[in-house]
């Protein structure tokens, strides 16, 4: 039958206590970033034999990799980058608005000018298809040889 998780999540912080025991009796740190005040967890965990993932899993790993990095005067781990063609260029905001408060102003009443106009336009364009309509009506009356009056019409 295989190991447990408890099982499996002790043994990890025994190897781990282990390499770091290692490491100190050769006065060696744990592997470290470029910059070199951060631990590399990804290289630690190649280093023990775990995963990536077994710092986020296992407090008492996390733990002890957060107590070396305090004792050591060190970062536990460095701020993820995006990928290079993944960033997004930052927009540096100056102090003056991008247009003059008086065009926006302006530009806003003539587009409030231009969207009442349209909704004029709108309703007599529906009122004039509704004529044309009736007119069909009238049309088709006098085909059939209706007679009407002038005054019944509402033209």
């Amino acid at each position: 039958m295989g190991k447990s998780g408890k099982q499996i999540a002790r043994e990890s912080v025994s190897w781990l206590k282990e390499v770091i025991a290692e490491r100190e009796a050769n006065s060696e740190y744990l592997p470290l970033h470029d910059g070199g005040d951060a631990l590399h967890l990804g290289k630690i965990c190649q280093l023990v034999g775990v995963l990536r993932t077994t710092v986020n899993t296992n407090d008492d790993f996390r733990n002890l990799l957060k107590d070396y990095a305090a004792r050591h005067g060190l970062k536990y781990s460095i701020k993820g980058k995006v990928a290079k063609e993944e960033e997004t260029p930052e927009i540096k905001l100056c102090g003056e608005p991008m247009v003059p408060a008086t065009k926006l102003r302006d530009v806003s009443q003539r587009l409030a000018r231009a969207d009442r106009k349209n909704a004029e336009l709108v309703t007599e364009n529906a009122s004039l298809r509704s004529q044309l309509g009736r007119r069909d009506e009238v049309a088709e009356l006098i085909a059939l040889g209706g007679r009407i009056k002038p005054g019944e019409l509402d033209l």
